[in-house]
């Protein structure tokens, strides 16, 4: 999810029947579905709601802010419903693991909480995710992970692909780099990227190998192993 805007936010009329004078008023607060799950490093998402009142919008975690005022100080026509959309800052998730918090939207006497689920990996597209633990297997949103792929002993090319918020960099995560693995990027701007990988092939029948490469960005790196195993006798 990008949607970045430089507004604090967007209340645009819904068009409804305007009832005629004299009806009673209209008080409301729907939340227009849309689960928010956010990898590591995205930071900006937003809240859909209808309502008739002014309202609030309280972050129940220190992780999640308001972009800007939460409360929209207007009196609203109760005869037509608004459809409002409030931006929210989230700071990059860091921990390794996933979390979750909740906002709190209030209009008139009605509230309801909405979730916020950012993973704890960065949007890398291959290779494939590998899952340790579950925070909801039924939901598919894992709650610690990380990124690996295994080839035969004469796999000598594949490559990394992902999506970044910021400024980033690949580098060996092994104390000592080893030197039958190269790729042909190491750094980038924020973007979508695919990083080649050249490997020597495996001539020992007895032992496999691997290479571990960090991908960082911002205040968030993760690990992508890359193993190769023992040539055939």
């Amino acid at each position: 999810m990008y949607k970045i805007n430089p507004f604090l936010l967007l209340c645009s009329l819904f068009l409804f029947l305007v009832s005629c004078d004299g009806e009673p008023e209209k008080h409301e607060l729907t939340p227009v579905e849309q689960p928010i799950i956010l990898y590591a490093d995205q930071t900006v998402d937003s809240l859909l709601f209808y309502t008739y009142d002014s309202w609030t919008v309280t972050p129940q975690v220190d992780w999640i802010s308001v972009d800007g005022k939460s409360h929209l100080d207007i009196e609203y026509d109760y005869r037509m419903p608004y459809l409002c959309r409030v931006f929210l800052k989230v700071k990059p998730n860091a921990t390794g693991r996933t979390r979750t918090g909740t906002i709190l939207v209030q209009s008139y006497e009605y509230a309801y909480s909405s979730p916020l689920v950012q993973l704890g990996v960065l949007h890398v597209s291959h290779p494939d995710m590998v899952v340790d633990s579950w925070l909801d297997e039924q939901a598919r949103i894992p709650d610690v992970a990380h990124y690996e792929m295994t080839g035969e002993a004469n796999w000598t090319s594949d490559y990394l692909s992902f999506t970044v918020q910021d400024n980033w960099d690949l580098m060996f995560a092994d104390a000592t780099p080893p030197t039958w693995i190269s790729f042909d990027r190491a750094t980038g701007l924020p973007g979508q990227y695919k990083v080649n990988i050249t490997m020597e092939e495996n001539t020992d029948t007895e032992n496999g190998r691997e290479a571990t490469l960090r991908l960082s960005t911002g205040e968030v790196s993760n690990t992508i192993t890359i193993r190769q195993l023992p040539a055939k006798k």
